[in-house]
């Protein structure tokens, strides 16, 4: 499986920048699927900023459905 960049709008995309590789990596390697129920990879990832929050939504590695991830405000101060 071939995990693509994420696409994000132009302040999520800021947001992303902000955080450390390593962080990046622990957030999309770490996310919960209701349906599989267990903690699974995101790719196909999508980002966008509300209020300051950055919202990644993306698929499951296992089972291909939909999961997301909050990132919220005070990660990137």
């Amino acid at each position: 499986m071939t995990l693509k960049l994420p696409k994000f709008t132009p302040l999520a995309a800021q947001l992303w920048s902000l955080l450390p590789i390593d962080t990046k990596k622990v957030i999309l390697s770490n996310v919960y699927c209701t349906h599989c129920r267990n903690n699974t990879v995101m790719f196909n990832a999508t980002g966008k900023s509300e209020h300051g929050d950055l919202i990644l939504k993306g698929q499951c590695a296992i089972c291909m459905g939909q999961v997301g991830r909050l990132v919220e405000a005070d990660a990137f101060k």
